[in-house]
């Protein structure tokens, strides 16, 4: 199973590096093109199209879980035509909630981000008819197709966006039309290879399957509302006390570190949601113990140096990938990574009630600190601005770590792995240190220093883990392994 998981991971790199990469040239470009007020909209619409894409997330969720049970049974016919209704359904009904609510908040909002909202609809939509397939091919494990169907809507919607922007002197809604034609040409494509055998044929939705599936994925769909709350509210609530302009600075700061650590706790979930099911419903409780072990063990190990890194090299990294308007952003980075790296290890602990079906449990949790953190932004936000939205998040994220653990350990306990916590946080302190001084003092180049701090900062930690022989003899004989199938294929 960790084979497996190895194979995975190295499979879904790709989809996770390529948005990363994405990310950091992007910025750049988009803060360059636009006013921080104007930026500031565009993340507005994006945060409503996560919200609404949240709404129908049971049906995402649904398949994660119950595929292996469907595919063990021999019903696969019948659950993925299922699924294809209840989205048809449910992505009608939420676009015209949505449409409704538009017009009442029209006079309470300006007629750009009432326009630009239109466009939103329209980008959740069209993502929505891409999202099922995707999860289908993640449930299948064809993770290739996964990766490339993914990279590609990343890599077609930034280029559209900007070709819009640049050639044909559209504004910021050239970035999320070129979302849609990202989304829309890879549409028909993407249902021909992950839904080829479903019928469309009417035979009517199975009452009970769909009961089954909503009592497993509404409280999950509540919970990441609530998640929506914890991650993204504030940019609602900086825009009504704090105006568009700090919305566009914390975002673009915001943004810069959500495509570095989440993108990697992103990754461990890509990787590992599939093969948990699957141990889980075929080998049992012992080897789904151990296997949750491990993976937050090589959690630990990847994401902890890196977001000591990223906080250490936070100045000049804004620096930068951004214009002047946006530096002062950089404060918050820190405070951002170190909560999402709480968010993916809170991650870990989700197991236990996905395998006994306890979703309440995660709903609630997720809602407490949602709440928590909505209270605590409404305190302190028209005070303290952006900053204190960053501070209030890692709050949040942390009491919900917390909220997790307790949860979990009631139906599923399993060995922490704190040597290797005590290992990785002792080799990521003497990284920071070293890093910190060739990242900001080493040569006048700013772009040099970075540079060279990555590379010293990734040598220096990996040497530590191996005085401190964290590695094992087994792990190291597979990275051996991967390494020569990489350098294989590099040379055909």
């Amino acid at each position: 199973m960790i084979k497996s998981l190895i194979k995975d991971m190295a499979k879904y790199l790709p989809v996770q590096i390529v948005p990363g990469i994405v990310g950091f040239i992007s910025i750049p470009i988009i803060t360059r093109l636009f006013t921080p007020e104007e930026y500031g909209n565009y993340i507005l619409v994006i945060a409503t199209v996560s919200v609404l894409s949240t709404i129908i997330g049971w049906l995402p969720m649904s398949i994660i879980r119950f595929y292996p049970v469907h595919e063990r049974e021999g019903k696969l016919d019948e659950f993925c035509g299922n699924i294809l209704k209840l989205t048809i359904i449910s992505v009608l009904a939420v676009s015209l909630t949505t449409s409704g609510i538009l017009v009442v908040l029209k006079p309470h909002i300006s007629m750009k981000l009432y326009s630009l909202m239109w466009i939103g609809v329209v980008v959740f939509i069209v993502s929505s008819g891409v999202v099922v397939p995707l999860y289908f091919l993640r449930a299948r494990r064809q993770v290739s197709w996964y990766s490339s169907f993914r990279i590609w809507n990343r890599l077609a919607a930034i280029t559209f966006g900007i070709l819009l922007v640049m050639a044909f002197r559209f504004d910021v809604s050239g970035l999320l039309w070129g979302s849609v034609l990202s989304l829309a040409t890879v549409l028909p494509f993407l249902w021909k290879k992950a839904m080829k055998r479903v019928s469309l044929r009417p035979k009517g939705i199975s009452l009970p399957l769909t009961s089954e599936m909503a009592k497993y994925g509404f409280p999950l769909v509540i919970g990441n509302l609530a998640a929506w709350i914890l991650s993204l509210s504030d940019r609602y609530i900086l825009e009504f006390f704090r105006g568009s302009k700090e919305v566009g600075i914390y975002s673009a700061s915001y943004g810069i570190s959500e495509n570095s650590i989440m993108l990697l706790g992103t990754l461990f979930m890509l990787a590992s949601g599939p093969i948990e099911m699957n141990v889980w419903e075929k080998e049992g409780a012992k080897k789904s113990q151990e296997f949750v072990s491990k993976l937050t063990r090589y959690y630990l190990i990847v994401c902890l140096p890196a977001m000591v890194g990223l906080s250490v090299l936070a100045k000049p990294l804004i620096g930068i990938l951004t214009v002047q308007e946006y530096y002062e952003g950089y404060r918050i980075v820190p405070l951002v990574t170190l909560g999402a790296f709480f968010l993916g290890l809170q991650q870990r602990f989700l197991a236990g009630p996905l395998f006994y079906k306890r979703t309440h449990f995660v709903m609630f949790s997720i809602i407490s600190s949602g709440f928590l953190n909505l209270g605590l932004n409404w305190l302190f936000i028209p005070r303290y601005g952006y900053v204190a939205a960053a501070f209030t998040t890692l709050i949040s994220y942390a009491f919900l770590l917390f909220l997790m653990i307790t949860v979990s350990r009631r139906y599923f306990v399993w060995e922490f792995p704190f040597k290797s916590l005590a290992k990785a946080t002792c080799a990521s302190s003497a990284m920071g240190i070293i890093v910190y001084y060739v990242g900001s003092n080493l040569t006048p180049s700013t772009l040099l220093n970075l540079i060279l701090g990555t590379v010293v900062g990734v040598a220096v930690y990996f040497a530590m883990l191996f005085l401190l022989r964290e590695p094992q003899k087994e792990e190291i004989q597979e990275l051996r392994i991967l390494k020569a199938r990489i350098l294989a294929r590099l040379m055909r």
